[in-house]
């Protein structure tokens, strides 16, 4: 008996030995995968850090334009169209952060900026007017603005590959401007003068290949570009959509502003909370978008429900939406309501495009191109209102409940007497 006994326990130790054996391997093995992955994330981090840290290749919006930048460029050149040849990147610098791509508006003039190679040739350009300002066409006693500039920025991503894009866009830019300064897409033109039109293609570039027409495209750029069958019609699309649009962005962004009427707040009471009336923000701008709400007081259980009662978010209501607020009586019996309530009042996108000129001091005897970035805001405005619940008085909700409790049991009682009254004759004429 004490063998068998031995023999058991012996069986029970080993068993609990190998889990035990098992536990540890799981453990160690667990180990390990956390001391790989931590050494992955350490290495991801490292990259993260040494490479490009502040660079950005988006084209097209900023959400803040600087008051100046350096230009940049890659040496190598596509041509996608044609002959027409284009660095396959072109951006500004401002410090160590690198802007967006940057388009040129002056085919005929330098496009330079710095490479690895010579970081020498960077050019200080500085903000000017903003597209939809007036600008004066040389010797011509014309002017004209550019807003459909912006259109083209808006839909600048087009087949996801971003130096192809870029070269896309910036066709695009270079046509429309002539479309705004009234250039035909049939003629060339020696200068801004309508007068100077000519069906000639000779003469189009100088002895240093540099372009000459005042028109940003020649007649036949423009006549490839139309018939070639991979990224021209992408060049026709912006460049049409661009003179459908142009007189879209004529708003200015105007004044940010957002109220709301706590004359006319007030304040329900039922069996299971306080609530308020419907509160509504309101704005004299009639980009007013939606509006988010953050509620400081000395309730902590605050519920933002709309017009039916229904929960809503706190982050992205409707311009057009009323709320209320909802608090439990539990939390308001002892103490009174009170609240600081924030609403942030949002406004639809604004877009911009802004003119950089080259500084004339730091040509290096180069007449340089005017270039392009575009603007994007989203305005916000904010209202603080403070909300505090007169002394209403609260149902008692202990009596509620205790008189529900003795309406019950009178019910129930008195069924009880009527079911034995019912029985009694039944039992008599048994008998």
């Amino acid at each position: 008996m004490s063998a068998k006994m031995n023999q058991k326990a012996q069986i029970k130790r080993s068993r609990e030995k190998r889990n035990q054996d098992k536990m540890d391997k799981a453990m160690n093995d667990v180990k390990k995968i956390g001391i790989v992955a931590c050494g992955l994330i350490a290495v991801l981090i490292v990259i993260g850090i040494f490479i490009n840290p502040d660079e950005s290749y988006a084209a097209g919006f900023l959400t803040q334009l600087p008051d100046s930048f350096y230009s940049g460029e890659t040496t190598e050149q596509q041509a996608l169209i044609g002959d027409i040849s284009l660095p396959k990147e072109f951006y500004g610098t401002s410090g160590n952060d690198r802007l967006s791509y940057i388009y040129c508006m002056d085919h005929r003039l330098g496009m330079i900026g710095a490479t690895q190679e010579k970081p020498e040739l960077a050019h200080l350009y500085e903000k000017g007017n903003s597209v939809k300002s007036n600008f004066s066409l040389e010797e011509t006693g014309r002017s004209t603005s550019y807003n459909g500039l912006i259109y083209i920025l808006q839909n600048d991503t087009i087949t996801g590959d971003g130096a192809k894009d870029y070269y896309i866009t910036q066709l695009a830019v270079w046509w429309y401007l002539d479309r705004a300064n009234g250039f035909s897409d049939d003629k060339n033109y020696t200068s801004y003068d309508l007068g100077t039109a000519t069906n000639s293609e000779d003469n189009k570039y100088d002895e240093y290949g540099n372009y000459k027409f005042y028109n940003n495209l020649s007649a036949a750029d423009k006549a490839t570009i139309k018939a070639d069958q991979i990224y021209g019609q992408y060049v026709v699309n912006l460049v049409e959509g661009a003179v459908a649009n142009q007189n879209n962005y004529n708003d200015e962004i105007g004044s940010q502003d957002i109220s709301i009427d706590v004359t006319n707040i007030t304040y329900t009471v039922n069996n299971d909370y306080l609530e308020t009336s419907l509160i509504k923000a309101s704005s004299t701008n009639t980009n007013f978008e939606s509006y988010s709400i953050q509620i400081n007081g000395n309730i902590d259980n605050i519920e933002i429900v709309d017009e039916n009662g229904n929960p809503i978010s706190s982050n992205n209501i409707s311009a057009n939406q009323s709320f209320k607020l909802r608090v439990p009586l539990s939390e308001v019996q002892n103490e009174k309501f009170k609240a600081t309530v924030t609403v942030i009042g949002n406004f639809s996108n604004y877009y911009d495009a802004y003119v950089y000129n080259p500084n004339p001091s730091d040509h290096s005897g180069v007449t340089l191109q005017r270039a392009l970035l575009g603007l994007i805001e989203k305005p916000s405005a904010p209202i603080t209102i403070d909300l505090e619940a007169p002394t209403i008085p609260t149902p008692d909700t202990n009596m509620n409940s205790y008189l529900v409790y003795g309406i019950g049991s009178l019910i129930i009682i008195a069924g009880i007497v009527l079911i034995v009254v019912a029985k009694r004759p039944n039992n008599a004429k048994k008998k």
